[in-house]
């Protein structure tokens, strides 16, 4: 049974903040978990001078603007509606392996690099070398290190043609997403929560503290000790950073005496995860935005991770204890976007994928326009159809949409062969407002699908921690040591549509397709194929409220860097 609320006043408002390469959005909760209040705000990237597609990077300063303008918007948006005074408390979900440095001024020192930054593969390799190798890793922080982790950006910050040396000295902290975030609200740099410490491939998973052997990465000793003293204190999730900053409180028009506080911050893995519901061991959240993501939560490490010392799935830790299992997919709604276009009329596309049988009379796509690493493709391979390229819209979308659950399929699978016992597989994210998309993916798992209302995972996620953190601290105030959980919060606010089951007529015929398409991926796994096709089909198209794909800003806005 869960643990009601008892202190948290019945009007309140949790601001859920998701801080995200692509853009950034900032909402109001009510405690029945529809939004009072929305804000939205673009997020341009840097990708070199000149510019190369395979750097990503995002300036800090822009970053600061981002969360000072989501405060001033979403407090012109409750003064309006009366409900100012009712903003209680924040959270805040930002991209994982996404990381900055600043000075002792709060000043940027260098960009964040992001997740999906191309060069990071060879840092890590060569970091990963000289540590003793990836079991060698494993054997330090209890799981992997990816190329995407801070620790990489560490190992590339020692390369001086990219990096000036001084910039180890000016140095005063080295930060995630989130945590950069937390601090432009309430100026508090010196803290970082388990969740982000967990993406930084430096804390030890098992017992959530740094590991200075991590550092070893590092060919300067001098760059080890600085980035140790570096690097920020690990602290519980339910401890506030602080209130929203008084400066940043008069700028917004708040009440310098009433400013909401802000909780320690959750990668968006794990505020996906929460905001989809899946908090106890078993259960997953597949999230289906710009990247396609099957994360599960576990209370143990993942069968292979215990044995052999060598496993698949990339691993984390929850901010209250569990690990978070995570197979991420780099080629979500930015796969379907290329083939689709920018701007589809989505509710036409459905009409006319619902038409197309499965199999889509022998047209199947490999999705893979952007490197997919942890299927050993390091290189995009472009759109590669079977038989020929579809000239049918429909045919096109369904195929887009098979072969995306057949990625998912492969893994839920990994979960399960690592040890995970699922008892509820929840799916939210862009793609997932998509019914004929949700009515696939639960034929090809042949698993009843729980189907969120709210189609802002990350953001919810935030709210929920920051409810439980919020409430959490009432009850010390008032001397009360019954507990209230992430899990209370989440059946507080997390709500969901009717579930969505397997269509009983797919369910063998994708069977047999999904092993036509693990045929085909490991002909391209074993031939290393490049192709430049990424041809988009063509047809009319027009704006539609019913958007289930959130890459196309992205897209758009990367085209105009390059």
């Amino acid at each position: 049974m869960t643990e009601p609320l008892r202190f948290v006043p019945s009007e309140s408002l949790i601001a859920g903040w998701d801080f995200s390469t692509g853009s950034v959005k900032c909402l109001a909760f009510g405690l029945d978990g529809k939004p009072v209040a929305e804000v939205r705000l673009p997020t341009d990237l840097w990708s070199g001078d000149p510019p190369n597609e395979a750097v990503c990077e995002l300036n800090l300063m822009q970053l600061e603007g981002q969360a000072r303008a989501s405060v001033r918007a979403l407090a012109s948006e409750l003064k309006a509606a009366g409900r100012l005074n009712d903003w209680i408390a924040g959270g805040i979900s930002a991209t994982h392996h996404t990381a900055g440095r600043i000075d002792r001024n709060h000043n940027q020192v260098r960009r964040a690099i992001c997740w999906n930054d191309q060069t990071l593969a060879a840092y890590r390799a060569r970091g990963e070398r000289r540590i003793g190798g990836a079991k060698r890793v494993r054997e330090l922080i209890g799981g992997p290190w990816a190329d995407r982790y801070t620790l990489s950006h560490l190992v590339k910050d020692e390369d001086a043609s990219y990096f000036p040396s001084d910039g180890w000295q000016r140095t005063y902290r080295i930060l995630p997403h989130g945590p950069l975030a937390a601090g432009y609200l309430t100026g508090h740099f010196d803290v970082i929560s388990v969740s982000a410490a967990a993406s930084t491939g430096i804390m030890d998973l098992r017992n959530r503290v740094w590991c200075s052997a991590m550092l070893g990465a590092l060919a300067s000793e001098e760059h080890r000790r600085l980035a140790l003293s570096q690097l920020p204190r690990i602290v519980d999730h339910l401890e506030p950073i602080g209130h929203l900053s008084e400066n940043l409180a008069l700028e917004a028009g708040l009440d310098p005496a009433h400013r909401p506080l802000i909780f320690p911050t959750s990668d968006d893995q794990q505020a996906g995860l929460v905001g989809g519901g899946a908090v106890d061991a078993g259960q997953m959240a597949v999230i289906l935005g710009n990247s396609a993501v099957v994360n599960s939560s576990s209370d143990d490490l993942p069968r292979s991770e215990r044995a052999a010392g060598v496993g698949s799935l990339d691993l984390m830790r929850l901010n209250w204890g569990p690990y978070l299992w995570m197979r991420c997919y780099n080629n979500g709604a930015q796969f379907l976007d290329r083939v689709v276009g920018p701007r589809p009329d989505w509710k036409a596309l459905e009409d006319h994928g619902r038409r197309v049988k499965p199999g889509c009379e022998g047209v199947s796509v490999m999705p893979f326009v952007r490197p997919e690493p942890s299927l050993k493709l390091p290189t995009a391979t472009g759109l590669l159809w079977t038989a020929k390229q579809p000239t049918s819209r429909g045919t096109a979308f369904r195929a887009s949409l098979e072969a995306l659950a057949f990625l998912i399929a492969r893994g839920v699978e990994e979960h399960e062969r690592s040890g995970q016992r699922i008892s509820r597989i929840t799916v939210s994210g862009g793609i997932a407002r998509s019914d004929l998309m949700c009515e696939i993916l639960a034929s090809v798992l042949d698993r009843t699908l729980e189907r969120l209302e709210s189609d802002e995972g990350p953001a919810l996620g935030a709210a929920v921690t920051a409810l439980a953190a919020m409430e959490t601290q009432l009850r010390r105030r008032n001397q009360v040591d019954v507990p209230y959980a992430v899990a209370d919060a989440v059946a507080q606010l997390v709500r969901f549509r009717a579930p969505v089951q397997p269509n009983a007529a797919w369910i063998e015929p994708y069977r047999r397709l999904r092993i036509e398409f693990d045929k085909r991926l490991a002909q391209l796994q074993s031939q290393r194929v490049v192709s430049v096709s990424s041809t988009r089909i063509a047809g009319p198209s027009k704006k539609s409220p019913a958007k289930p794909a959130n890459g196309a800003k992205r897209a758009k806005a990367s085209k105009r860097r390059r």
